[in-house]
C-alpha cells in the first residue's frame, strides 16, 4: 500500500509539472516595432505631413499598415529577413484604414522593413529602416 501511494505521488507531481510548463509556454511577449513615413500632402499646399504607420508584432509575425492621412498615396511596408525571405504588405483601402498582414517567420531572426508612400506604382518617399527580432 505504501508503494501505491508514492506512485500516485509521483503522477500527480508530473501532471503538475507538465501543467506549469504548458502556462509558462502560453505566456509569450509581443514585442512591437512601428515605423512612418511622412510625405508633402498635394491636398494641403503641399505640407509634410505623416502619410503612414507599419507596425510588426513579434508574437504572431504580422504587420499593421495604416494610412493616415487623405492625400491620396497609399501605403506599402517592405520586408525581409536575415534568411532571404521578403515581402510587401500593402494597404491602398483609403485614409484612416488598417490592413493587417500574417506571416509565419522563422523565430529568433532578424527582419528590416522601410515604410512606403506610393503614387499609384511609384514611391513618393520611404521612412526610416526598422529592425525587429522575430
Amino acid at each position: 500500500m505504501k508503494a501505491m501511494r508514492t506512485i500516485v505521488a509521483a503522477g500527480a507531481t508530473l501532471a503538475v509539472l507538465g501543467t506549469t510548463a504548458g502556462v509558462a509556454n502560453a505566456a509569450t511577449t509581443d514585442t512591437v516595432t512601428c515605423g512612418t513615413v511622412s510625405a508633402q500632402d498635394p491636398t494641403d499646399g503641399w505640407e509634410v505631413k505623416l502619410a503612414g504607420t507599419a507596425c510588426f508584432h513579434s508574437d504572431g509575425d504580422w504587420f499593421s499598415v495604416t494610412d493616415e492621412n487623405s492625400d491620396g498615396y497609399h501605403i506599402e511596408v517592405h520586408w525581409q529577413t536575415n534568411y532571404d525571405r521578403q515581402g510587401i504588405c500593402k494597404n491602398s483601402s483609403g485614409a484612416g484604414t488598417k490592413v493587417t498582414c500574417n506571416y509565419d517567420m522563422a523565430e529568433g531572426a532578424s527582419l528590416l522593413f522601410t515604410v512606403y508612400a506610393y503614387d499609384n506604382a511609384w514611391p513618393i518617399m520611404g521612412g526610416a529602416e526598422k529592425r525587429a527580432t522575430i
